[in-house]
């Protein structure tokens, strides 16, 4: 285990030492996500190579894989529950790159995945990762990139307020376990619902508390290693004139420099929001097309607005929200007139293998709530 985690160090402990980033990992194996095997360690090595002295091999390269909850509804039937993998940290040991160890180990990977921690006598339906890399290196094994955009906003401070926070919170830890409740049922119910434009498959991460909170975890280690604090706030939520709730869920990472420090939107749920599915483009106008959305635009401003304050506290170069909605879209611009949607085409990029069968077609495939709290 320290070996293979020690050679990860290498690509993946970005402001931490060594020693932190050991002590990180060990933190993030003991969480309600990963304890009691949600979390497998995975090592390439030369079965035909005599032992080190040590004996044991050398590590070719290595991965980790996390347990995810997922739903999966196929050609407009009720959606099911079930068991995904997001794969991270993937290495290879710079002593052996540019002789396709990565590539074998990700190929060898996919075989154990078609089967790993599925009830028996069930094969998987899908497994994700998000590649550092740029698009081609995973898709030629499988994993198919999706849209990979965001929208980004300065920090500003508490004077700087434009909007009023209109029966606004600021959300809090307890605040954690209820929301995703309610957001998984909502979540259900949408996918329940009938369709003619859908896809013939449709499915969706699952944003529960444990997946939250292991993102929780991780920002409140890196905060109290590098500055000795703790984060309190975790989300905003506002109320829209009609009853209905507008809320995120935000988390802080760290990286080895200021420009890495970002604000990210975990998850953004937006209760009635028809366009929650639909793609955002720049050609979207800024005016609401819809007049009954317009409180709905102004809520989820006032929340954006919240994480913009939360960024300028914590020195964080913007706040980002992945693969936003029209409606997000409409309400970043109402705070910035000139934000715009980036397409990311190297880092973070969203990629989806499908091991069920049968195989559909890639087009016909429509992840749904691809935001940043899937991510691993």
């Amino acid at each position: 285990m320290i070996d293979s985690s020690t050679l990860g160090a290498i690509s993946w402990k970005g402001p931490l030492d060594t020693n932190q980033y050991l002590q990180r990992e060990a933190h993030l194996r003991n969480q309600d996500l990963t304890r009691d095997g949600g979390i497998t360690y995975w090592i390439l090595v030369d079965t035909a190579a005599a032992p080190s002295p040590n004996a044991s091999r050398q590590i070719l390269a290595s991965c980790e894989t996390i347990r995810k909850r997922a739903l999966i509804s196929r050609l407009g039937a009720a959606p099911k529950e079930t068991i995904c993998h997001g794969i991270g940290s993937v290495h290879c040991n710079p002593a052996y790159r540019g002789r396709g160890f990565g590539r074998r180990m990700m190929v060898e990977l996919a075989k154990i995945l078609d089967t790993w921690q599925q009830k028996e006598g069930e094969g998987a339906d899908f497994s994700v990762l998000w590649s550092d890399i740029g698009k081609n290196f995973y898709a030629r094994l499988g994993w198919k990139t999706y849209p990979s955009k965001h929208i980004a906003l300065a920090p500003k401070s508490s004077y700087e307020r434009k909007i009023s926070f209109p029966k606004g919170v600021i959300l809090t830890s307890e605040d954690v376990d209820g929301l995703c409740r309610t957001d998984e049922a909502n979540l259900r119910s949408e996918m329940a619902k009938s369709d003619p434009r859908a896809s013939d498959v449709r499915l969706a991460l699952i944003p529960d508390a444990a997946t939250i909170k292991w993102h929780h975890s991780r920002e409140e280690f890196l905060a109290e290693v590098l500055f000795d604090r703790r984060p309190k706030s975790k989300g905003a939520m506002a109320e829209v004139l009609n009853g209905r709730k507008v809320w995120c869920i935000w988390t802080r990472t760290f990286g080895a420099n200021r420009d890495q420090n970002v604000l990210n939107i975990l998850r953004l749920s937006v209760e009635g929001d028809e366009t929650f599915s639909q793609p955002a483009s720049n050609k979207i106008t800024d005016n609401v097309r819809n007049p009954s959305q317009q409180p709905q635009v102004e809520a989820i401003a006032a929340i954006l607005e919240a994480a913009q304050i939360e960024a300028s506290d914590w020195d964080m170069s913007s706040v980002q929200f992945w693969n936003p909605s029209p409606l997000l879209v409409l309400a970043a611009r109402h705070l910035e007139h000139s934000a715009e949607i980036v397409d990311r085409h190297e880092e973070s990029l969203p990629s989806l293998r499908w091991h069920g069968n049968p195989k559909p077609n890639d087009s016909m495939i429509d992840w749904l709530l691809n935001e940043k709290f899937g991510w691993c």
